[in-house]
């Protein structure tokens, strides 16, 4: 009776504690709430953050005609922007400033809070001065023109290839001999250990349980899926000790020529360029091809431009400044399947007026770039792929586009990303057509799989490629 009686008070008490997460605290209750059941549902079913968005909180936002919605997110109730002009507000307040994550949540554990990333203060000013030095002193484009030769190689007589794979494995590779000097070579061997770490990691971090509710890794710890986080992290520091022996061309090789980073800075910084430049690349690239196979009129005007521009040399930097309808393709792709989908939180250490709300201090506070890309109040006929609404000045980083944030903390690899897509795009372009196979899996909308970061990677993406002749 004892024991029962001891089971039940555990029993209520986890419950009440459960009901009390689960309900916006009362200094959040005047700004409005995405409805937490169907919430709850579109996370543990595993929907990705782009359709949850689309479905659920654009069109409560609209029901409610706001701007600024609460949303239960990675275990807290946050503040999510849905619009640029009020999120430039936020992101340029300099009283936001980036929320430190607890290690119990494993893709923190993973990223670290000492890198570009994450840090605050003079801390963040100083990761970024090193960083935007080391980009600056790098010169990727002929490793991207080499890489891109490679793919086309394995293309080589077309058929069906499924894009997505070659997406992640030219751009970890691109990381890998541009960012570390280390060569992955994930595209001649898509089965390497390192690859296949590397997935392990980010699929085993993705259960969607233990993404809804993170104090899991408290109450029941993952400990075989903590040993692979951390086996993958002493991998890539074995990495950046090699690179120490050997510098070259590379980032890491100009970050360490800086006296003033720690060790456990260079490693922090290196895993998250790892996660964010290679991922998001990745998506991007697989979500431009898969654009211009849905839209083959659009895939022809931007081969006959780059064919102009470009004829048979390698691509250069120089050449994408003749190329804009190039550039409005690759915009609009990441705006119609945004790379990641929201921005890291912020909080403030002082009450911060959001859109019509006031928002307590500490709370955390984000754009969600995905909601803003699909907001009709900033964009004519959100849901349509449409270059051509960039080649007009209004609709770009100035505008509502939000793709790489905003702001001094917006992302500082955005060019050396462009130019890694603009390379391959371009190369592709003069050698293949490619289209999407009847019945595909992405034939209505693209298709992304469940990312633990809310990051956009379609997933199985199949095209059909024909060369050139």
């Amino acid at each position: 009776m004892l024991l029962l009686s001891v089971v039940l008070l555990v029993l209520t008490a986890a419950c009440f504690r459960l009901y009390q997460a689960l309900r916006p605290p009362p200094h959040l209750q005047h700004i409005p709430s995405v409805p937490i059941i169907p919430l709850l549902f579109s996370y543990l079913s595993g929907e990705v953050e782009a359709q949850r968005v689309k479905r659920l909180v654009l069109p409560f936002a609209r029901r409610i005609g706001t701007d600024v919605v609460l949303v239960f997110c990675l275990g807290d109730w946050m503040v999510q922007i849905l619009e640029p002009k009020v999120a430039r507000q936020m992101l340029e307040n300099p009283h936001a400033y980036k929320k430190r994550q607890s290690k119990d949540m494993l893709l923190w554990r993973l990223i670290g809070n000492d890198n570009i990333f994450m840090s605050n203060g003079e801390m963040a000013k100083r990761h970024l001065r090193i960083t935007r030095d080391a980009l600056y002193k790098t010169s990727p484009q002929n490793i991207f023109v080499d890489l891109a030769r490679t793919t086309i190689s394995l293309i080589e007589n077309g058929g069906r290839i499924r894009w997505d794979d070659y997406a992640i494995r030219y751009t970890l590779d691109a990381f890998g001999l541009a960012v570390v000097g280390y060569n992955f070579d994930a595209l001649r061997n898509p089965d390497g250990s390192f690859v296949r770490k590397y997935h392990h990691v980010m699929t085993a971090i993705a259960n969607p349980l233990y993404v809804v509710f993170p104090i899991l890794e408290r109450w029941l710890p993952r400990r075989a899926v903590r040993g692979l986080v951390d086996a993958f992290v002493s991998d890539l520091c074995q990495i950046l000790e090699e690179k120490r022996k050997t510098p070259g061309d590379d980032v890491i090789t100009y970050m360490f020529q800086d006296p003033n980073m720690t060790e456990i800075e260079y490693r922090d910084n290196c895993i998250v360029m790892f996660v964010a430049g290679h991922d998001t690349t990745a998506g991007a690239i697989a979500s431009i091809v898969y654009y211009l196979a849905r839209n083959l009129d659009i895939q022809e005007k931007v081969r006959e431009e780059v064919f102009e521009v470009l004829g048979g040399d390698d691509p250069h930097p120089n050449h994408f400044n003749r190329t804009p309808y190039l550039n409005a393709a690759l915009k609009e792709a990441m705006r119609c399947n945004t790379p990641s989908n929201t921005t890291l939180p912020r909080v403030a250490d002082i009450p911060l007026q959001i859109g019509g709300y006031l928002v307590p201090p500490g709370t955390s506070i984000a754009l969600n770039i995905c909601a803003a890309h699909y907001n009709d109040s900033v964009w004519d006929d959100p849901y349509k792929f449409n270059p051509e609404r960039f080649l007009e000045p209004s609709q770009g980083e100035g505008g509502g586009w939000s793709t790489f944030s905003m702001g001094p903390r917006s992302c500082v690899a955005r060019n050396f990303s462009l130019l890694e897509q603009r390379v391959l795009v371009s190369m592709l372009l003069r050698e293949f057509r490619w289209t999407l196979p009847k019945g595909s899996i992405h034939q209505d909308y693209i298709k992304n799989g469940f990312s633990a970061f809310a990051l956009s990677i379609p997933e199985n993406l199949e095209l059909d490629f024909e060369p050139i002749r």
